[in-house]
C-alpha cells in the first residue's frame, strides 16, 4: 500500500496491534521520522511510503488500504479494498442532509427498518401511525371517512427507505411493515380499511368495499373493540 506524503500526517499511533505511522514535515516538505510494527518502508526519492495492512491515522486523517479520507471522514479519492465498517452500530452515516451522492450501484441493501414511504405535504403534524387520505388544504390529511378510496397510506415510524426526503412533509408509508392505528375486533391477517374515527383503521366490510380503500392487512389481532397500535403490512391488497 502506498500513502502519499502530500497531505499532512501529524504524529499518530494506530491499534497496537497494526502500525505507527511517522511525522511529515511541513518546513522541510518530506517525512522525517519513522516508525513502524511491523513493517514500514520509506522511499525517500518518491517521498512516499508504504506499509502492509489497514492504517488508521488519528488526528481527523486516516487511510485504509491505500484510501486517503479526511477530516470526519471525507473520502478524498481512490479504491476501497475492503469493507468499511462503523466503529459500533448505527453510528455513521454516509452523505448528509446537504451533501450527497450521485448514483449509487450495487447489487443488494439491507435495512433495519421495513417499510417504503414518500414525503407528502399534510395540513398538520400527524403522529406515527395515523392513517392519512389524499385532500385537505396540502397534500394529505387525517382519515375521517368510513372505507375511504382517497386513502393515502399511514404516517410512518421509521422508514427503511424514503423517498422525495428532501421535501417537506410527513413520511407517508406505502408499501411494507409499519405500525398502524387500528380499531379492534380485527383478526390477523385481516384487510383494514379507513374508519370515521380520525386516523384509525378498522376491519373491511365486505358490503362496503370500493376499489382504492384497502389500506393493508394486519399482522396482530385485536380481540376487543379498543383502539390499539398493531402491525399491519401496507398495501398488501
Amino acid at each position: 500500500m502506498l500513502v502519499s506524503s502530500s497531505t499532512q500526517i501529524l504524529p499518530a499511533v494506530t491499534d497496537p496491534n497494526n502500525f505507527y505511522v511517522g511525522m511529515y514535515n511541513t518546513t522541510a516538505g518530506r517525512i522525517t521520522s519513522q516508525f513502524a510494527s511491523p513493517s514500514l518502508t520509506f522511499n525517500p526519492s518518491a517521498n512516499v511510503f508504504a506499509v502492509n495492512g489497514s492504517l488508521v491515522v488519528s488526528n481527523g486523517v486516516f487511510y485504509a488500504n491505500g484510501v486517503a479520507f479526511s477530516s470526519g471522514g471525507t473520502f478524498t479519492g481512490g479504491t476501497i479494498t475492503t469493507s468499511i465498517i462503523p466503529s459500533s452500530n448505527v453510528t455513521i452515516n454516509l452523505g448528509s442532509t446537504t451533501n450527497w451522492f450521485g448514483n449509487i450501484y450495487g447489487t443488494s441493501t439491507h435495512a433495519l427498518y421495513a417499510d417504503l414511504a414518500e414525503n407528502y405535504t399534510a395540513d398538520a403534524t400527524y403522529a406515527p401511525g395515523t392513517v392519512v387520505v389524499f385532500g385537505g388544504t396540502a397534500e394529505v390529511t387525517i382519515s375521517t371517512v368510513d372505507h375511504d378510496s382517497a386513502v393515502a397510506g399511514v404516517v410512518s415510524t421509521d422508514p427503511a427507505y424514503l423517498m422525495n426526503s428532501d421535501s417537506n412533509g410527513l413520511p407517508i408509508a406505502l408499501q411494507g411493515r409499519v405500525p398502524c392505528q387500528v380499531k379492534g375486533p380485527v383478526a390477523k391477517g385481516a384487510v383494514l380499511v379507513t374508519s370515521t374515527i380520525p386516523g384509525v383503521a378498522q376491519a373491511i366490510d365486505n358490503k362496503k368495499f370500493v376499489p382504492g380503500c384497502v389500506i393493508g392487512k394486519a399482522l396482530t389481532a385485536i380481540n376487543t373493540d379498543t383502539i390499539e397500535t398493531i402491525e399491519v403490512v401496507v398495501g398488501k391488497h
